[in-house]
């Protein structure tokens, strides 16, 4: 347990708190609890649980694993969705996909394997035709049906595979709402302010200790970084360090595109997440298109770009409200 000092006046008040870290999915995770002192691990570590479970690729005996390693033409695959887990994150993936275009999408592996053997052996490219006869988040190739009896009582969950190679790989929307549920149990519980870090993505709720709403963007990685405050929100963001692992699915090539930088704060951090990827992929162009159909949108975000073999940036009204002047203020650790 540890306590912080709030200004109050001219006096200080404590306010009780916890330091929570774990591993979700191989990544660490650091948690900073505000205002009360109960340990809220096991309730943390059965949420993780439950994730894994269901979406480790890394775990043979996950149900995800298993269902990329189902081969049978003739039946559906089944399993016990107990704890709801596979069904929300599914959902939430197609929701995901719609809202993005398309551009996320689950099912990908088997696109960017073939990249990285086609090069490897000095081709061109791999054969995309046929890859993309089973590639692409369509419910005519990977779908989810739950069933219930009579009294609507769930009895399991029944996954169609049109093509025994279809693979799909629901971390990225897994571990993000991984996170949103750790804010919510943490919140629920009447924890007064938390800031969960995991990787470039920061979820923040409460405003007791601003400091903890205060973060870095990531780009200079020195103290000459520009911060923002993130309060209530979820951050996340992407840079061209991370587009050798991207593919754009609308065309099946590797990501090559003006963008240098991209961070996204949104409500959630499966939003936070999906859109910095996505906007990573779409490029400039494309990620203004999306705010044109999309005027009402929570999603806020600030992009660098190359451009004449220039730096520029691109930002939305409501991050650049967000941004801290210069020297106004500490990032916390």
């Amino acid at each position: 347990m540890f306590l912080l000092l709030v200004a109050c006046g001219e006096k200080t008040t404590p306010l009780a708190g916890r330091y929570y870290t774990g591993s979700l999915f191989g990544k660490p995770y650091f948690i900073d609890a505000v205002g009360d002192s109960v340990d809220y691990t096991s309730g943390i570590d059965s949420i993780v649980r439950a994730f894994e479970e269901a979406f480790d690729v890394n775990n043979s005996a996950s149900i995800i694993s298993q269902i990329n390693a189902y081969t049978r033409r003739d039946s559906v695959f089944r399993f016990n969705d107990s704890s709801k887990v596979f069904g929300m994150v599914f959902d939430l993936t197609r929701d995901m996909n719609l809202a993005s275009q398309q551009y996320y999408d689950p099912t990908m592996g088997p696109l960017r394997r073939a990249w990285i053997v086609a090069n490897s052996g000095g081709l061109p490219e791999p054969n995309l035709d046929s890859i993309y006869n089973f590639v692409g988040f369509d419910g005519a190739k990977l779908d989810l049906n739950e069933m219930y009896d009579s009294s609507n009582r769930y009895i399991e969950s029944q996954v169609r595979k049109s093509d025994p190679r279809i693979e799909a790989d629901f971390a990225l929307i897994a571990a993000a709402l991984a996170i949103d549920h750790m804010g919510e149990y943490l919140k629920n519980a009447g924890v007064k302010q938390y800031r969960i870090r995991y990787g470039k993505q920061i979820l923040t709720y409460g405003s007791a200790v601003d400091s903890l709403n205060i973060i870095s963007l990531g780009v200079a990685q020195d103290s000459t970084d520009q911060t923002l405050r993130l309060q209530n929100l979820a951050f996340s963001s992407r840079n061209n360090l991370d587009k050798p692992g991207m593919i754009d699915p609308t065309y099946g090539y590797p990501v090559e595109n003006e963008m240098v930088y991209v961070a996204v704060a949104a409500p959630t951090m499966v939003e936070a997440s999906v859109f910095s990827e996505t906007f990573m992929m779409m490029g400039l162009e494309k990620a203004g298109e999306y705010y044109n159909v999309n005027p009402e949108t929570r999603v806020q975000s600030f992009m660098f770009y190359m451009s004449d073999s220039t730096l520029h940036s691109a930002s939305t009204v409501g991050f650049d409200d967000m941004l801290i002047a210069p020297d106004s203020t500490e990032v916390a650790e």
